[in-house]
């Protein structure tokens, strides 16, 4: 983040704000996308799930997946809370799991 942030030094302001604002978007379309592939990565377990012997492997998959999800959840909620004046009330659709 801190690279596009120094990329936006010398911008006007409502260049910023719109680079801001679509740098979110992104975030929250990068989400989505991660949170389909974890889903569908999901189903794929469950034939596993059948088999004892995977079943430490599939918690800690299943852990991990939690992990990538909540640090994604929370880069963008940190982004929305820092530049929540310069975004002047912008709302976002952020279905959060």
């Amino acid at each position: 983040m801190q690279l596009f942030l120094a990329g936006l030094a010398g911008l006007p302001t409502d260049e910023v704000r719109k680079a801001k604002s679509l740098y979110i978007r992104n975030a929250i379309s990068e989400y989505n996308a991660m949170s389909e592939s974890l889903a569908a990565f999901g189903c794929v377990q469950v034939i596993f799930a059948i088999i004892p012997f995977f079943w430490p492997i599939l918690y800690a998959q299943r852990r991990m997946m939690n992990a990538q999800r909540k640090l994604f959840e929370e880069r963008i909620q940190n982004a929305l809370d820092v530049w929540k004046d310069d975004l002047a009330g912008e709302r976002f659709d952020f279905p959060r799991a």
